[in-house]
Protein backbone atom coordinates (compact mmCIF):
# COMPACT_ATOMS: atom_id res chain seq x y z
CA UNK A 1 0.00 0.00 0.00
CA UNK A 2 1.60 3.18 -1.18
CA UNK A 3 0.66 6.52 -0.01
CA UNK A 4 2.02 10.26 -1.28
CA UNK A 5 1.75 13.96 -0.49
CA UNK A 6 -1.15 16.11 -1.36
CA UNK A 7 -1.66 19.51 -0.71
CA UNK A 8 -4.32 21.43 -1.70
CA UNK A 9 -3.64 25.57 -2.14
CA UNK A 10 -5.38 28.41 -3.47
CA UNK A 11 -3.42 30.46 -5.90
CA UNK A 12 -3.75 34.17 -6.75
CA UNK A 13 -4.47 35.34 -2.98
CA UNK A 14 -3.03 34.93 0.15
CA UNK A 15 -6.77 34.45 1.95
CA UNK A 16 -7.42 30.72 2.83
CA UNK A 17 -10.40 29.79 0.29
CA UNK A 18 -10.54 32.33 -2.23
CA UNK A 19 -8.29 33.04 -5.64
CA UNK A 20 -8.14 29.75 -7.74
CA UNK A 21 -7.57 26.21 -6.03
CA UNK A 22 -5.74 23.47 -6.80
CA UNK A 23 -3.88 19.76 -5.46
CA UNK A 24 -0.50 19.40 -5.41
CA UNK A 25 0.79 15.87 -5.85
CA UNK A 26 4.49 15.21 -4.61
CA UNK A 27 5.92 11.42 -4.88
CA UNK A 28 4.62 10.12 -8.20
CA UNK A 29 7.86 7.64 -9.10
CA UNK A 30 6.36 7.28 -12.57
CA UNK A 31 6.34 10.38 -14.93
CA UNK A 32 4.39 8.56 -17.72
CA UNK A 33 1.63 7.23 -15.40
CA UNK A 34 -0.80 9.03 -17.18
CA UNK A 35 -3.57 6.84 -16.11
CA UNK A 36 -2.62 6.77 -12.30
CA UNK A 37 -2.49 10.56 -12.84
CA UNK A 38 -5.53 11.12 -14.53
CA UNK A 39 -7.76 8.86 -11.55
CA UNK A 40 -5.77 10.38 -8.83
CA UNK A 41 -7.05 14.07 -10.50
CA UNK A 42 -10.41 12.92 -10.78
CA UNK A 43 -11.10 12.03 -7.46
CA UNK A 44 -9.65 14.92 -5.81
CA UNK A 45 -10.89 17.69 -7.56
CA UNK A 46 -13.23 16.63 -10.78
CA UNK A 47 -13.87 20.37 -12.19
CA UNK A 48 -10.01 22.55 -11.53
CA UNK A 49 -6.94 20.73 -11.55
CA UNK A 50 -4.13 19.16 -10.30
CA UNK A 51 -0.39 19.40 -10.34
CA UNK A 52 2.22 16.60 -10.45
CA UNK A 53 5.51 17.66 -9.36
CA UNK A 54 8.72 15.79 -10.52
CA UNK A 55 12.44 16.56 -10.32
CA UNK A 56 13.91 18.14 -12.62
CA UNK A 57 16.14 16.97 -15.65
CA UNK A 58 19.14 18.16 -18.16
CA UNK A 59 16.77 20.52 -19.25
CA UNK A 60 15.05 21.83 -16.25
CA UNK A 61 14.62 22.30 -12.58
CA UNK A 62 11.57 20.66 -12.01
CA UNK A 63 8.73 19.10 -14.20
CA UNK A 64 5.29 19.64 -13.67
CA UNK A 65 2.16 17.92 -15.43
CA UNK A 66 -1.41 19.06 -15.11
CA UNK A 67 -4.54 17.47 -15.03
CA UNK A 68 -8.66 18.31 -14.93
CA UNK A 69 -11.14 15.95 -13.97
CA UNK A 70 -11.18 14.73 -17.03
CA UNK A 71 -8.08 14.94 -19.63
CA UNK A 72 -4.32 16.02 -19.03
CA UNK A 73 -3.66 19.99 -20.17
CA UNK A 74 -0.69 21.56 -21.40
CA UNK A 75 -0.43 24.55 -18.66
CA UNK A 76 -2.35 25.74 -16.18
CA UNK A 77 -1.03 28.97 -14.30
CA UNK A 78 -2.67 28.51 -11.07
CA UNK A 79 -1.57 24.85 -10.74
CA UNK A 80 1.82 26.24 -11.13
CA UNK A 81 1.91 28.96 -8.90
CA UNK A 82 0.61 26.24 -6.27
CA UNK A 83 3.24 23.79 -7.05
CA UNK A 84 5.89 25.86 -5.77
CA UNK A 85 4.18 26.93 -2.27
CA UNK A 86 3.72 23.48 -2.10
CA UNK A 87 7.30 22.12 -2.55
CA UNK A 88 9.02 25.13 -0.86
CA UNK A 89 10.04 23.00 2.24
CA UNK A 90 10.24 19.38 0.29
CA UNK A 91 13.75 19.72 -0.99
CA UNK A 92 12.65 19.54 -4.30
CA UNK A 93 14.43 22.94 -5.47
CA UNK A 94 17.25 25.17 -3.42
CA UNK A 95 15.59 28.65 -2.54
CA UNK A 96 18.04 31.33 -2.50
CA UNK A 97 17.02 35.12 -1.36
CA UNK A 98 16.08 37.84 -2.49
CA UNK A 99 15.15 35.79 -5.78
CA UNK A 100 15.46 32.15 -7.02
CA UNK A 101 15.84 31.70 -10.62
CA UNK A 102 14.63 28.42 -12.30
CA UNK A 103 13.55 26.70 -15.07
CA UNK A 104 9.97 24.53 -15.02
CA UNK A 105 8.99 21.51 -17.81
CA UNK A 106 5.69 21.71 -18.81
CA UNK A 107 4.01 19.88 -21.71
CA UNK A 108 3.95 23.49 -23.37
CA UNK A 109 7.29 23.82 -22.85
CA UNK A 110 10.36 25.47 -21.06
CA UNK A 111 9.28 28.51 -19.06
CA UNK A 112 11.22 30.72 -17.07
CA UNK A 113 10.22 31.14 -13.14
CA UNK A 114 11.44 34.08 -10.61
CA UNK A 115 10.54 33.37 -7.04
CA UNK A 116 10.69 35.96 -4.32
CA UNK A 117 12.16 34.75 -1.23
CA UNK A 118 12.49 35.84 2.28
CA UNK A 119 13.40 34.14 5.56
CA UNK A 120 13.41 31.07 3.57
CA UNK A 121 9.77 31.11 2.43
CA UNK A 122 8.24 32.27 -1.19
CA UNK A 123 6.75 35.34 -1.71
CA UNK A 124 5.68 35.90 -5.22
CA UNK A 125 5.80 33.41 -8.11
CA UNK A 126 6.47 34.91 -11.53
CA UNK A 127 6.63 32.57 -14.34
CA UNK A 128 7.65 34.03 -17.96
CA UNK A 129 5.50 33.57 -21.25
CA UNK A 130 6.11 33.51 -24.41
CA UNK A 131 4.94 37.18 -25.97
CA UNK A 132 1.12 37.09 -27.40
CA UNK A 133 -0.20 37.49 -30.46
CA UNK A 134 -3.50 38.91 -32.39
CA UNK A 135 -5.40 35.76 -33.96
CA UNK A 136 -7.03 37.21 -37.52
CA UNK A 137 -10.83 36.01 -37.32
CA UNK A 138 -14.47 37.58 -37.70
CA UNK A 139 -15.84 38.19 -34.65
CA UNK A 140 -19.59 38.87 -34.47
CA UNK A 141 -20.72 41.58 -32.12
CA UNK A 142 -24.52 39.96 -32.20
CA UNK A 143 -23.57 36.48 -31.51
CA UNK A 144 -20.95 36.99 -28.35
CA UNK A 145 -23.39 39.33 -26.50
CA UNK A 146 -26.57 36.59 -27.49
CA UNK A 147 -24.35 33.75 -25.94
CA UNK A 148 -23.49 36.40 -22.44
CA UNK A 149 -26.90 37.35 -22.08
CA UNK A 150 -25.92 41.08 -22.87
CA UNK A 151 -26.89 43.57 -25.56
CA UNK A 152 -24.63 44.74 -28.25
CA UNK A 153 -24.59 48.17 -27.07
CA UNK A 154 -23.01 47.39 -23.82
CA UNK A 155 -20.10 46.39 -26.27
CA UNK A 156 -20.06 48.71 -28.72
CA UNK A 157 -20.80 51.71 -26.44
CA UNK A 158 -16.94 50.98 -24.74
CA UNK A 159 -15.50 51.65 -28.54
CA UNK A 160 -13.19 49.09 -27.53
CA UNK A 161 -12.28 46.64 -29.89
CA UNK A 162 -13.23 42.63 -29.82
CA UNK A 163 -10.15 40.54 -29.79
CA UNK A 164 -9.14 37.42 -30.23
CA UNK A 165 -5.29 37.08 -28.37
CA UNK A 166 -3.07 34.20 -28.26
CA UNK A 167 -1.53 33.18 -24.98
CA UNK A 168 -1.07 29.81 -24.76
CA UNK A 169 -4.70 29.04 -25.59
CA UNK A 170 -6.95 31.54 -27.60
CA UNK A 171 -8.76 33.86 -25.80
CA UNK A 172 -11.54 36.32 -27.20
CA UNK A 173 -11.06 39.66 -25.29
CA UNK A 174 -14.67 41.69 -25.05
CA UNK A 175 -14.95 45.09 -23.01
CA UNK A 176 -18.42 45.78 -21.19
CA UNK A 177 -18.28 49.64 -19.18
CA UNK A 178 -19.12 48.61 -16.01
CA UNK A 179 -18.89 46.48 -12.83
CA UNK A 180 -22.37 46.37 -12.82
CA UNK A 181 -23.26 45.36 -16.36
CA UNK A 182 -20.08 42.44 -15.80
CA UNK A 183 -21.02 40.79 -12.98
CA UNK A 184 -25.36 41.04 -14.27
CA UNK A 185 -23.38 38.57 -17.15
CA UNK A 186 -25.06 35.26 -17.02
CA UNK A 187 -23.82 33.35 -20.01
CA UNK A 188 -25.73 30.84 -22.32
CA UNK A 189 -22.75 27.76 -21.93
CA UNK A 190 -23.94 25.83 -24.20
CA UNK A 191 -24.16 28.32 -26.94
CA UNK A 192 -20.88 29.66 -25.69
CA UNK A 193 -19.25 26.43 -25.92
CA UNK A 194 -21.01 25.70 -29.72
CA UNK A 195 -19.23 29.13 -30.62
CA UNK A 196 -15.66 28.96 -29.45
CA UNK A 197 -15.62 25.08 -30.88
CA UNK A 198 -16.46 26.53 -34.10
CA UNK A 199 -13.42 29.16 -33.99
CA UNK A 200 -11.51 26.98 -32.27
CA UNK A 201 -11.46 29.23 -29.09
CA UNK A 202 -10.18 28.61 -25.91
CA UNK A 203 -11.94 30.79 -23.57
CA UNK A 204 -13.75 34.26 -22.93
CA UNK A 205 -12.30 37.29 -21.10
CA UNK A 206 -15.19 39.92 -20.49
CA UNK A 207 -13.26 42.71 -18.75
CA UNK A 208 -13.82 46.75 -17.11
CA UNK A 209 -11.61 48.94 -16.54
CA UNK A 210 -13.73 49.71 -13.09
CA UNK A 211 -12.17 47.65 -10.53
CA UNK A 212 -13.49 46.66 -6.89
CA UNK A 213 -9.47 47.39 -5.55
CA UNK A 214 -8.33 50.89 -6.29
CA UNK A 215 -4.88 49.20 -7.14
CA UNK A 216 -6.13 47.26 -9.93
CA UNK A 217 -5.88 48.52 -13.48
CA UNK A 218 -8.97 46.07 -14.48
CA UNK A 219 -11.49 43.41 -13.50
CA UNK A 220 -11.87 40.29 -15.65
CA UNK A 221 -14.32 37.32 -15.79
CA UNK A 222 -13.49 34.23 -17.76
CA UNK A 223 -15.16 31.65 -19.07
CA UNK A 224 -14.13 28.37 -20.91
CA UNK A 225 -16.62 25.95 -21.12
CA UNK A 226 -14.84 24.36 -23.99
CA UNK A 227 -12.41 22.69 -21.83
CA UNK A 228 -15.24 21.62 -18.74
CA UNK A 229 -14.89 25.31 -16.93
CA UNK A 230 -17.80 27.58 -17.05
CA UNK A 231 -15.93 30.59 -15.04
CA UNK A 232 -12.69 29.95 -14.26
CA UNK A 233 -12.15 32.23 -10.47
CA UNK A 234 -9.37 33.39 -11.74
CA UNK A 235 -6.32 32.29 -14.49
CA UNK A 236 -2.71 33.46 -15.20
CA UNK A 237 -2.78 33.17 -18.91
CA UNK A 238 -5.89 34.78 -19.63
CA UNK A 239 -4.91 37.70 -17.38
CA UNK A 240 -1.78 37.68 -19.78
CA UNK A 241 -3.95 37.70 -22.78
CA UNK A 242 -5.91 40.57 -21.57
CA UNK A 243 -2.83 42.35 -20.26
CA UNK A 244 -1.55 42.30 -24.08
CA UNK A 245 -4.83 43.42 -25.17
CA UNK A 246 -4.98 46.43 -22.63
CA UNK A 247 -1.33 47.77 -24.18
CA UNK A 248 -2.38 47.28 -27.80
CA UNK A 249 -5.02 49.19 -27.36
CA UNK A 250 -3.81 52.11 -25.17
CA UNK A 251 -5.74 51.18 -22.47
CA UNK A 252 -2.63 51.03 -19.98
CA UNK A 253 0.33 53.07 -21.26
CA UNK A 254 3.06 50.73 -22.14
CA UNK A 255 6.56 51.31 -20.41
CA UNK A 256 9.80 48.54 -20.99
CA UNK A 257 8.21 46.75 -17.93
CA UNK A 258 4.36 47.20 -17.75
CA UNK A 259 2.72 45.93 -14.87
CA UNK A 260 -0.86 45.27 -14.63
CA UNK A 261 -3.10 44.11 -11.57
CA UNK A 262 -5.78 42.18 -12.50
CA UNK A 263 -8.43 40.96 -10.06
CA UNK A 264 -11.19 38.68 -11.00
CA UNK A 265 -13.34 36.27 -9.04
CA UNK A 266 -15.80 38.02 -7.14
CA UNK A 267 -18.66 36.91 -9.16
CA UNK A 268 -17.87 33.37 -7.56
CA UNK A 269 -16.48 34.85 -3.86
CA UNK A 270 -13.84 33.91 -4.23
CA UNK A 271 -11.21 37.12 -5.08
CA UNK A 272 -8.02 36.92 -6.53
CA UNK A 273 -5.37 39.09 -7.97
CA UNK A 274 -2.98 38.15 -11.07
CA UNK A 275 0.04 40.61 -11.54
CA UNK A 276 0.73 40.56 -15.39
CA UNK A 277 3.99 41.76 -16.46
CA UNK A 278 4.46 42.92 -19.87
CA UNK A 279 8.09 43.65 -21.70
CA UNK A 280 8.52 45.87 -24.55
CA UNK A 281 11.63 47.38 -26.46
CA UNK A 282 10.47 50.32 -28.98
CA UNK A 283 6.40 49.44 -28.88
CA UNK A 284 7.59 45.59 -29.62
CA UNK A 285 6.32 43.19 -27.02
CA UNK A 286 9.60 40.55 -26.00
CA UNK A 287 7.79 38.79 -23.54
CA UNK A 288 5.45 38.12 -20.72
CA UNK A 289 4.53 37.01 -17.49
CA UNK A 290 2.31 36.63 -14.29
CA UNK A 291 2.74 36.14 -10.98
CA UNK A 292 0.83 35.81 -7.72
CA UNK A 293 0.63 34.02 -3.95
CA UNK A 294 -0.80 30.99 -3.08
CA UNK A 295 -2.00 29.72 0.41
CA UNK A 296 -1.82 26.45 1.72
CA UNK A 297 -5.48 25.21 3.33
CA UNK A 298 -4.92 21.28 3.01
CA UNK A 299 -2.00 18.78 3.61
CA UNK A 300 -1.85 15.10 3.42
CA UNK A 301 -1.59 11.62 1.98
CA UNK A 302 -3.51 10.32 -0.86
CA UNK A 303 -3.39 6.29 -1.62
CA UNK A 304 -2.00 5.28 -4.85
CA UNK A 305 -4.33 2.92 -6.71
Amino acid sequence: MDWIKAKRLCSFTEVPYAGNPAWVIIGMKSYSDEKVMMKLARELNPVSDTTFVFPGDDESDINLRFFSGSEEIKFSGHGAVAAYYAIEDENLISLKEPMTILKQKTKSGIQAVELRVADKKIHRVTISLPPPNILSMNLEVKSIARFLGISPVDISDTNLPLSAVQSGHPEVIVPVRSLPQLFDITPNFALMKSYCQRLRITGVVVFTTETNNEEANVHMRHFAPVVGINEDPTSGGAAVALGFYLIKNGIVPAEETTRIIVEQGYSLQMPGFVYVHIYTYKKDILRAAFGGQAVLTFEGRIRLP
